[in-house]
């Protein structure tokens, strides 16, 4: 078995760690690349490509090698090392901008969502067919009971038959309950199933339709719009539940990556959306009666990096007071660029009443102080130029960028909060397009 070609300098690290479990699993052929690529009629190349990092396999190629090892080793692969590998293919997967890779992505979300649907109609039919034997049994003990009662009028003696029966039928009648409720479930949840694969199909036949490319492409993140099916999450009050079924468009993970913590004087001042490696958007609210001049940290993915205040909406100083002044942002410049790739968003300017968005900031004071909190807001309507928005808003959540679930797209940054927390104003994500020192795509 030859040597593997080493790793570049700068390979991301979600393509590196698939890379070495690749390798890993390799390892186990103990044949060289050439031989393995000739009896799976690979190239060579390409093969040495997918373990040194450079290019990324589609899910086949891993699946394969997967059953490979294991007819080696005289054994099956289990479910734990196939999600392992799953789950860093797809890490690897939005960690890439090249259309090829979304592509792939897409076919990997429709899989599980295919998948998904499968083993919901299976519940279902399971369901439908029980309780079908379910009230057949009904039926007969209700027949049963009527010839009983004839025979009990000609000989009204006690029968220990009929209360066995009577016990048996409302035990049924029970269970028939209870089928009835869980069959309506997994009718809803398949459902649900059948439109995320409409959804997800949709989607793959509209980045089918744009340019493809074969090369492993730069890689860096991607916006939100391909999610893995398996990581999106409910997010209620603070609590995280996980939500298979959902038919979100958004992820608490890309959320986070976009939210930055603001810091002054060794405390939290607010949120920030992080635009790029050196520049975040933020409102006035977040940052309070700042000075110009004053440096502020910014917390982005573990790093801490300082920034000053490039811009200010309004830019005269004395409009800024005002608890309600619109647009009330401020462009921050980071010292130093962070370390991480930041994801691109697409703006939604226009939310309709009802839309429910995702913010994940870090609360500015109380028992969690310090601590990432996440929340569901609903959009309730305009007040003038700000967009209305109605749920747990904690104090410290100001600044922090708020994004459809559905869409996945900007809707804007926590503004203005009620004292009680539950009512707040957002800045609308189009309100950003005013900040002179910075250029958004049309």
């Amino acid at each position: 078995m030859g040597e593997l070609r080493q790793f570049d300098e700068g390979l991301p690290g979600e393509l590196r760690a698939l890379a070495e479990a690749l390798r890993r699993l390799f390892a186990g052929l103990r044949i060289s690349e050439r031989r393995y690529a000739a009896r799976r009629s690979y190239d060579s190349s390409t093969i040495s490509r997918y373990l040194s990092g450079r290019r990324l396999p589609p899910w086949e190629f891993i699946l394969n090698l997967l059953h490979d090892v294991a007819e080696e080793r005289g054994t099956v692969p289990t479910a734990e090392t196939t999600e392992m590998l799953r789950s860093l293919h797809i890490a690897a997967l939005e960690a890439g901008k090249s259309p090829t890779h979304k592509v792939q992505l897409l076919e990997q979300q429709l899989a599980l969502a295919d998948q998904q649907a499968r083993r919901v109609a299976s519940r279902e039919r399971w369901l439908e067919d029980t309780l079908r034997d379910k009230e057949h049994r009904i039926r007969d003990l209700q027949m049963q009971f009527r010839e009983l009662q004839a025979s009990i009028s000609l000989d009204p003696g006690p029968s220990a038959r009929g209360m066995d029966r009577d016990a048996e039928r409302a035990r049924l009648c029970a269970e028939i309950r209870q089928l009835k409720e869980e069959l309506e479930q997994a009718r809803a949840l398949h459902r649900q199933a059948e439109e995320r694969c409409d959804q997800l199909e949709r989607q793959l036949a509209e980045a089918e339709g744009g340019p493809r490319e074969d090369g492993p492409g730069e890689l860096t993140a991607v916006g939100p719009e391909a999610v893995d099916e398996s990581t999106i999450r409910t997010v209620i009050h603070g609590d995280v539940f996980y939500n298979i079924n959902s038919q979100w468009a958004i992820d608490e993970h890309f959320v986070e990556s976009m939210t930055v913590k603001l810091l002054s004087d060794g405390r939290i001042r607010g949120n920030g959306l992080l635009v790029d490696r050196t520049t975040v958007v933020t409102t006035w609210s977040a940052l309070g009666a700042l000075p110009d001049g004053v440096p502020v940290l910014v917390i982005a993915s573990g790093e801490a990096v300082n920034a000053e205040v490039a811009e200010w909406l309004p830019s005269d100083p004395e409009d800024r007071g005002g608890r309600e002044v619109f647009p009330n942002l401020a462009v921050l410049r980071l010292a130093s660029p962070i370390a991480s790739s930041v994801p691109t968003v697409n703006f939604d300017g226009q939310p309709p009443p009802g839309s429910q968005l995702l913010v994940s900031g870090y609360v500015r004071s109380g028992p969690g102080a310090g601590e990432r909190y996440s929340c569901l807001l609903e959009v309730k309507g305009r007040t003038g130029s700000w967009i209305r928005v109605e749920g747990e808003l904690v104090n410290g959540l100001g600044g922090a960028p708020a994004f459809h679930v559905g869409t996945g797209a900007l809707v804007g940054l926590v503004g203005v909060r009620s004292r009680d927390g539950s009512k707040g104003l957002l800045v609308p994500a189009e309100a950003l397009r005013d900040l002179t020192t910075l250029s958004w795509p049309d």
